[in-house]
């Protein structure tokens, strides 16, 4: 309150000045005849100073003239004249006119320097407060929100938004209040601010303003460049004030500042972009460099085994006999397998990723998915293999070829990690649901690889004493096939070794979603 009445008498402080003098005239002229006509000089002075002190140097000024002459036409005889019957009054009046003018002066200045200081605190306190709702934001959306909601306030202004370049176009990216109405001509003298860098009305004139270019429309709004490392990023407008009052230098000051924030915070936020772009594509390389290295070694492994084994059958000065020949046809067959099942592995998860597998459900029991997924393995490896069913199979709404391809996939990883020792298959019903289940014996899963073994590529240390092999893809492809039809994957630890991997599924209805249940 002590603020607004502070602006409205610094306002019209001229009034107040003629306002102040003629009432104190009517105070004292009842004690005319009682004080000594110099006496009424000191009193004029007081009042002088209180102007001084409420309205600044001008109205000071204007008061001590005031005083002069009223002092002269009532308490300097003869009264009610202009005239000076002593000439000794001449020189107190000149002396009460200068040191009536140095005290309002003085005063008049000790109260402008109070009110810039108070301006200053204001400003900084205000700066303080936007600085804070820039820094401690992390979307563009809820800082402009933030901001241009504290510069409404604290400006009293009509409304205010926030520009921001999208491109070659400039776009509205924030507006308080929201229900203000978007005035077209607000977006154009944005873009000129802009287009040309400078301050520039409605009719072309142009103003320079603190370290960024400031447009002063014709409407009494403010269009301040945005401005970062990178260059213009947009435009702050703040659009005249409700009372029409016009905006001050530190009004433009502190806007100037939120601006330079804004720019501030909108190149962190493209640096963040850019930074994550780059660690996304840092990430694709190494995930390019984990395939090349992978499908090399895995595609070029059996084709040199497929080329050696050719040409030994190729060479004229070596007979073979039947057994031999068939053993090298066995060979070959068996890296054509190994080939096919590398390309397949890849081209099945890419077409899982880009949901162009999709499953094809229908109810099945259970033990059938079962059986076609030990009879994808060879013959030799299927003698290793123990079942762990219930007698009423459980019935599970699934796509056949896929559970069947994620089974194989656990059941070959689980063999081969196992070494010679068996394999469980089981399965039960569970919490409305199925889990399906493939145990080994194994040298186990560390606790911090429990994740890691479903990525893509990864692969185990060890793999039963041997150095490990295949692409990284089973148990990659086996989860994907899972989250498909809404079930889940974990790996488990079996005592007192060896590995469980645990797939829960729903027993019968389409899933919905991918949410993972657990034991």
């Amino acid at each position: 309150m002590t603020a607004r009445l502070s602006a409205a008498l610094s306002r019209h402080g001229y009034l107040l000045a003629i306002v102040a003098i003629a009432l104190s005239t009517a105070v004292f002229l009842p004690g005319r005849a009682t004080f000594a006509k110099g006496q009424w000089a000191l009193l004029y002075l007081l009042v002088i100073l209180l102007v001084a002190s409420l309205a600044g140097t001008g109205p000071a000024l204007l008061a001590a003239v005031l005083a002069f002459f009223t002092w002269d036409f009532f308490f300097l005889p003869p009264y009610h004249t202009l005239q000076i019957h002593d000439p000794k009054d001449w020189l107190s009046l000149v002396a009460f006119l200068v040191v009536g003018v140095i005290v309002g002066v003085q005063a008049g200045r000790m109260r402008e320097r109070e009110a810039r200081a108070l301006a200053r605190e204001q400003e900084t306190a205000a700066l303080n407060r936007l600085s804070a709702a820039v820094v401690s934001q992390t979307s563009t959306a809820h800082m402009a929100e933030s901001c241009l909601k504290e510069v409404v306030d604290v400006l009293g202004a009509g409304s205010a938004t926030l520009f921001v370049l999208d491109g070659d176009d400039l776009e509205s990216y924030c507006q308080a209040p929201a229900e203000a109405c978007s005035d077209p001509a607000v977006a154009e003298h944005a873009r000129r601010a802009v287009r040309e860098g400078e301050a520039a009305s409605a009719r072309g004139d142009a103003v320079e303003a603190s370290p960024a270019t400031v447009t002063a429309a014709g409407d009494g709004g403010l269009y301040i460049p945005v401005r970062s490392p990178s260059g213009v990023s947009g435009v702050l407008t703040v659009q005249a004030r409700v009372n029409r009052r016009p905006y001050s230098a530190g009004d433009v000051r502190l806007v100037t500042s939120l601006s330079n924030l804004v720019g501030t915070f909108l190149e962190r936020e493209r640096l963040q972009a850019a930074a994550t772009t780059a660690a996304a594509e840092r990430e694709a390389d190494q995930l390019k460099s984990s395939l090349l290295s992978s499908v090399s070694h895995e595609l070029k492994t059996p084709l040199a085994a497929l080329t050696a084994t050719v040409s030994n059958l190729l060479e004229s000065d070596i007979d073979w006999d039947e057994q031999s020949v068939r053993d090298e046809l066995r060979a070959i067959v068996a890296d054509v397998a190994r080939l096919n099942n590398s390309i397949g592995a890849l081209l099945d998860l890419s077409r899982l990723e880009a949901h162009a597998w999709e499953p094809r459900r229908e109810l099945y029991e259970l033990s059938d998915i079962v059986a076609a997924g030990i009879d994808t393995l060879p013959a030799h490896l299927r003698k290793r293999v123990r079942l762990d069913m219930p007698e009423q199979a459980p019935v599970v709404d699934v796509d056949f070829v896929q559970l069947t391809r994620a089974l194989q996939n656990l059941l070959e990883n689980a063999l081969l990690y196992a070494a010679e020792s068996p394999v469980t298959i089981g399965a039960r019903g569970w919490n409305q649901g199925v889990r399906l289940w493939v145990e080994d014996q194994g040298p186990g899963v560390p606790p911090d690889e429990h994740e890691a073994v479903f990525e893509k590529f990864y692969r185990g240390q060890r793999t039963g004493g041997h150095a490990p092999s295949g692409t990284g893809l089973g148990l990659a492809i086996a989860r994907e096939i899972v989250r498909s039809h809404g079930g889940a994957i974990r790996v488990e630890d079996v005592v007192p070794r060896g590995a469980r991997f645990v797939i829960t599924l729903p027993s019968g209805g389409h899933a919905e979603g991918n949410k993972e249940n657990t034991a």
